[in-house]
């Protein structure tokens, strides 16, 4: 074989061409397939954004058989009832965009509305209104210095969670203070409330949630403040989102169980509740919640996932937030109650001890378009401590806890419960990722979650989520660009790939017509890497 020849060859199988057809004027119509895990606000997003780029050849595996994931609009009366999502974090973000488009933007809210125009009831006890207003003072404080200690004290912030640091200013509070037993009873049930405030908004138990959250998060908007949507919101936003995406895309109540990438061809193959898929994707892209990867990662990945990513899947928190709204067919509360805050406290009604309920219910939200309904808001321990109650259960704790706060027994149980159990959600989990104690002293970031798998520095198996955004996890929002992101990443992946073919493909032609191989008496052809004389 002469030098010539040899060289073709050389270029040929070195350019590792792996085109599979071309259309008859020359351009690529070569389009990658692609496997999207999870049909939430990530899986859409990242369908959207493939359409967006002209690629149709994805199948979106979902194990509900609804989209939306975590966001869940129950219908109620002429509204939805948001059992997930029901706030939009800042303007500078495309579901922002899109809700103000649709006239979904029902108000501007501050964080703290629920305590600040609450109602506190008590019931016969003996509670001075004074000891509420020292203590409200006392923590408006709060928010702002943790905040500042967030900013410029990092060694601080990356050490304590917001337990530990609250419990320091607290004790130092109540020295300040020549406080009565019945006080220090009355304050310790408020501590309640101020703790809700911080597991309300990261879905996290405070006694594990790091400060420095308050740098690694953010919005880009006004602190502490948020745009609510109306009784439509987010059932209009999913399904703006995924009006353009073709219904046969969609595989619903099909569990994904396995994803295996092959490693010699760089394909993937994917297994369901089903059995293993027929056909093979160029790239899957999972957006899964943190809580199922945290519970199934080692049995959905072969090979397993590289140790850094299980680090960050073991170490970034993921925790509950979650709504149960109670009906009943008569408020018994004032049209201009805004929130209820009951205030059991120890060591009056007899009781030298709270129970989980009266612990773990700090606030009760009036629907602004359901003035029958309240809203109670449950986090950290207290909601996997509710999705495990009946509804009974809850109908009878609740009442008894109305009861004694009003001081009235004729208040009647609720009509109905309508809620989601989303700790028990084998395809959720929980409700949203947050930033623990272990990974701010870690240095983890949540953006080492989106680091793709990658095969001979390709990326195969990629990941969207809230969890795996940098600055905006736990989000919509977050969970929205993610999707975004990791539709470009693989797009752009496949195209680069495809023009490196094309080009060696070029080089090859440039070759074949430079040499003299035409010389020999038999013609040379070559079919991808293989050679053969004829």
């Amino acid at each position: 074989m002469g030098v010539n020849v040899r060289l073709v060859l050389i270029v040929i199988i070195g350019c590792g061409i792996t085109v599979q057809k071309e259309s008859e004027n020359g351009d690529s119509s070569i389009k990658p397939s692609i496997a999207i895990v999870g049909a939430g606000i990530s899986g859409l997003s990242t369908a959207r954004r493939l359409i967006e780029l002209g690629v149709d050849e994805f199948d979106i595996y979902e194990g509900a058989d609804r989209i939306g994931g975590r966001i869940h609009a129950i219908p109620y009366k002429d509204g939805y009832l948001q059992m997930g999502a029901q706030f939009i974090n800042g303007a500078e973000n495309p579901l922002y965009k899109i809700a103000n488009r649709l006239g979904l933007i029902a108000d501007i809210v501050s964080d703290t509305a629920h305590v600040d125009n609450a109602k506190y009831v008590y019931g016969n006890q003996k509670v001075d209104p004074k000891d509420i207003a020292t203590f409200l003072e006392f923590t408006q404080k709060l928010d702002p210095k943790y905040r500042k200690i967030a900013k410029f004290d990092e060694k601080t912030a990356r050490r304590y969670t917001f337990k530990e640091i609250f419990t320091m200013d607290y004790m130092n509070f109540l020295k300040q203070r020549n406080v009565t037993i019945d006080q220090r009873n009355v304050f310790d049930s408020l501590v309640r409330s101020f703790r809700s405030y911080w597991e309300f908004e990261w879905a996290a138990d405070w006694s594990t949630l790091s400060v420095h959250v308050l740098k690694e998060w953010n919005d880009y908007g006004p602190e502490c403040e948020s745009f609510a949507t109306n009784k439509i919101g987010f059932k209009a936003i999913l399904d703006d989102i995924s009006h353009p995406i073709p219904r046969h895309n969609f595989k619903f109540q099909t569990r994904v169980e396995n994803i295996e990438l092959n490693q010699d061809t760089g394909k993937l193959r994917i297994t369901t509740n089903y059995g293993k898929v027929r056909g093979e994707y160029d790239y899957v892209i999972v957006t899964s919640s943190l809580g199922v990867l945290k519970k199934y990662h080692h049995k959905m990945f072969t090979p397993p996932l590289p140790r850094q990513k299980i680090e960050a899947i073991e170490k970034i928190g993921f925790g509950g937030s979650c709504k149960v709204f109670f009906e009943w067919e008569q408020p018994f509360w004032t049209n201009e109650t805004y929130s209820i805050v009951p205030l059991p406290v120890k060591g009056m009604m007899g009781k030298e001890k709270l129970d989980t309920f009266e612990e773990e219910t700090t606030v009760l939200q009036v629907m602004d378009w359901a003035p029958n309904v309240l809203s109670a808001w449950y986090a950290g321990r207290g909601h996997q401590y509710i999705d495990n109650l009946s509804e009974e259960e809850l109908k009878v704790k609740m009442t008894k806890l109305m009861r004694e706060m009003y001081n009235d027994p004729n208040i009647p149980e609720p009509s109905k419960i309508i809620r989601t159990t989303l700790t028990k959600n084998e395809l959720l989990l929980g409700s949203y990722s947050y930033m623990t104690q272990v990974q701010a002293l870690s240095r983890i970031s949540h953006s080492q979650l989106a680091i793709p798998v990658k095969l001979e520095g390709r990326p195969k198996i990629l990941f969207a989520g809230e969890a795996t955004h940098h600055r905006l996890f736990q989000t919509t929002i977050g969970g929205f660009l993610s999707g975004r992101r990791e539709a470009d990443r693989a797009f752009s992946d496949f195209q680069r790939n495809l023009n490196i073919s094309k080009n060696c493909m070029d080089s090859s032609d440039a070759k074949l017509q430079d040499s003299k191989i035409f010389d020999f008496s038999k013609s040379l052809t070559v079919s991808g890497s293989e050679t053969k004389l004829i």
